[in-house]
């Protein structure tokens, strides 16, 4: 029976012994603590509009200087009734890592002599693109090209649809400032998942 009980003590004090080395083990992996830095890219939002930065969230009065051909019947470099033209305005995407969606307003001043701009048609980088009651909208994705060319083709209407009548056109070659005016508003949306 000694042999019995000194078999027993000796189970019960490894079970003790395994018993303190797995909580030991246990323990150490709830009570062991790691400190690490993760650094996250943090994507960049920066497009300029013909060199102008949207992340001020401004207005910009900077002047775009239309480019009138001219015709047989009207002079190179400036704007009459039927005259047809175009300005450029330069998209530069390099600095944004998200794919955003734009959208180009572009309407008559309030303050121009001539309300009879209009916008006939675009093109991106050469590729005719959507315009619809002066709204011109896309899409650029992170594989598309970064720097963009967005050429606006407008004319002065005076046919259907047009509300200055000859009357008009003539008072307004007469004023002091005679100039046609016309607002280019951008709004950019990032496309993030």
């Amino acid at each position: 029976m000694l042999l019995n009980r000194k078999f027993v003590l000796l189970i019960a004090f490894i079970c003790l012994f395994l018993s303190f080395s797995t909580l030991q083990d246990t323990y150490a992996k709830y009570a062991s603590s790691v400190n690490e830095t993760t650094d996250i890219s943090v994507a960049r939002w920066r497009i300029l509009v013909n060199n102008f930065d949207v992340r001020s969230n401004s207005t910009t009065s900077n002047l775009i200087t239309p480019t009138f051909s001219g015709n047989t019947n009207i002079a190179s470099g400036v704007i009459a009734p039927t005259a047809t033209g175009y300005f450029e305005v330069v998209l530069d995407a390099t600095g944004a890592d998200l794919a955003f969606t734009y959208t180009f307003t572009i309407t008559n001043a309030q303050n121009s002599l001539v309300s009879d701009v209009r916008v006939t048609s675009a093109t991106m980088n050469g590729t005719p693109v959507t315009v619809s009651n002066g709204v011109i909208t896309g899409t650029i994705g992170l594989s598309d090209q970064r720097v963009n060319y967005l050429d606006v083709f407008i004319e002065w209407n005076d046919g259907a649809g047009s509300t200055m009548d000859n009357a008009a056109d003539t008072a307004t070659t007469l004023a002091e400032e005679s100039v046609a005016k016309i607002n280019v508003n951008a709004n950019f949306i990032q496309n993030a998942l």
